[in-house]
């Protein structure tokens, strides 16, 4: 006889008896949709009901994972919740103006579990996690292959280096080794992109080595909306193992990572009296996550890491090549957001192309306003300082409307302006009456200065 997994009074297969791959997926998705929801992007009232909607699916699934479809295809509450969870992260990419890479990653993981997870079956699915997490990392790096990143002077490498000594009151910057800290950044994340498809078990300590700084400087919630995918690279044999290593070696996880986070949060404190409790629990997470696979996955581990060797079906492609193609719009000038560009000192504007492999004339338009001449009311409030930014800046038409409105409303009127757009010449005798190239909001960077190279900005 054949055997078939035991079914709740929900009409979903029970918790116990789906993969034990897929529950540890299920509830590392969870724990990043909630960091996810601690940012302070996502605290606009616009987006109240996608975010009750994120956080309602993230803890229902925390508490109880669930697979959206039987082995036979039949829906399940598995799939509303799923769903749920996929148009809270939807709506405010598409309609509020999100602009965090992590928010597609997080919505293609679910995405992709809708498709392809069913409750005895995971294997496509898990395989299609596999890429888009080796994907986000992919791109990141290829990203970064530009001039201004690998400039120690200018580099987001140095500048998080920087941020780190001040953040701990250590001297860390200013020396010699500024000129080699992106060498050193870019090498890690490209040994990444190389050890996650041929030694998983050697990639997920280094990443995690990697995403401490970064969670301490930049990223309070990117580590676990990508520690979410690595479940997928392990079969289920060796989630086993790891969890029985992991609870023989628990003493020497929690004291290493509880004694490094201590010391991270004292350095913190000695100059600095201001805690932020979600992303300073993110750090001490983070520090226990990479000792905890440093002892699960180093020396004597019986983990190998098995999961590229698994069958899946080719369509688990599908939405890794989605975002292949999304990671090329900033060539294209269609758009800068949402590709894994941040944090990469990339420079897409006519006259700061930096990219060291795409050329600039792929190019299909330049996408930002050039303001030549501001000239606001002569009695309108920081006057000055309006004009400065104005004129200093890069502005995606989204950006200086609402940069506008602002001065408007301060008596900038009538706010001449003299400048270009897409090769074209911008003349405007009020902007406060007239109307502005349109465009989406959260497309494009709305710190950029026209001139570069430019230190790193996120």
């Amino acid at each position: 006889m054949v055997s078939h997994p035991a079914v709740s009074d929900l009409g979903d297969v029970a918790p116990a008896a789906l993969p034990r791959r897929f529950r540890w997926f299920t509830r590392a998705w969870a724990v990043a949709a909630g960091f996810h929801l601690t940012l302070t992007d996502v605290r606009h009232w616009d987006w109240l009901v996608p975010n009750v909607l994120l956080g309602a699916a993230a803890l229902a699934l925390f508490i109880r994972p669930m697979a959206p479809r039987t082995r036979f295809g039949a829906a399940t509450w598995g799939a509303a919740t799923w769903s749920a969870g996929l148009v809270g992260l939807l709506w405010p990419l598409l309609f509020l103006g999100d602009q965090l890479t992590q928010s597609v990653h997080l919505a293609g993981m679910a995405l992709a579990t809708i498709l392809f997870a069913t409750g005895s079956d995971d294997r496509t699915h898990a395989r299609a996690i596999r890429w888009q997490t080796l994907a986000v990392y992919g791109v990141a790096a290829f990203h970064k292959l530009n001039q201004d990143f690998l400039d120690g002077t200018v580099s987001c490498a140095t500048g998080g280096v920087r941020l780190l000594g001040e953040n701990w009151s250590v001297p860390l910057a200013g020396s010699a080794l500024d000129a080699h800290w992106p060498a050193v950044f870019l090498a890690t994340e490209l040994s990444l992109v190389i050890l996650f498809r041929a030694r998983p078990r050697w990639a997920i300590p280094l990443a995690l080595t990697m995403h401490v700084p970064l969670t301490i400087v930049f990223a309070p919630a990117f580590a676990w909306v990508m520690v979410a995918g690595y479940p997928a690279f392990f079969t289920d044999a060796d989630l086993s193992a790891l969890a029985e290593r992991l609870r023989a070696k628990r003493g020497w996880v929690l004291g290493v990572g509880l004694t490094l986070a201590a010391g991270d949060m004292a350095l913190y404190f000695q100059d600095h009296w201001i805690p932020y409790p979600a992303w300073q629990l993110g750090e001490i997470g983070v520090w226990l996550l990479a000792v905890g696979a440093w002892v699960g996955l180093g020396p004597g581990s019986r983990v190998r890491a098995r999961g590229w060797d698994e069958p899946g079906q080719r369509r688990s492609l599908l939405i890794v090549g989605v975002f292949l193609l999304s990671a090329t719009t900033p060539y294209l000038g269609l758009q800068f957001h949402h590709t894994a560009a941040m944090l990469s000192n990339l420079r897409i504007d006519s006259g700061c192309w930096n990219h060291l492999l795409v050329p600039e004339a792929v190019r299909l338009r330049d996408p930002y306003v050039r303001i030549d001449r501001a000239e606001p009311a002569a009695g309108a409030r920081g006057r000055e300082t309006l004009v400065e930014l104005l004129e200093e800046r890069l502005w995606s038409p989204a950006d200086l409307r609402k940069t506008l409105d602002e001065g408007c409303d301060h008596g900038a009127a009538p706010l001449r302006l003299t400048g270009s757009y897409r090769g074209h010449p911008l003349h405007l005798a009020d902007a406060c009456a007239e109307q502005l190239p349109e465009g989406a909001a959260g497309l494009f960077q709305s710190n950029l200065l026209r001139e570069c190279p430019q230190r790193c900005i996120h």
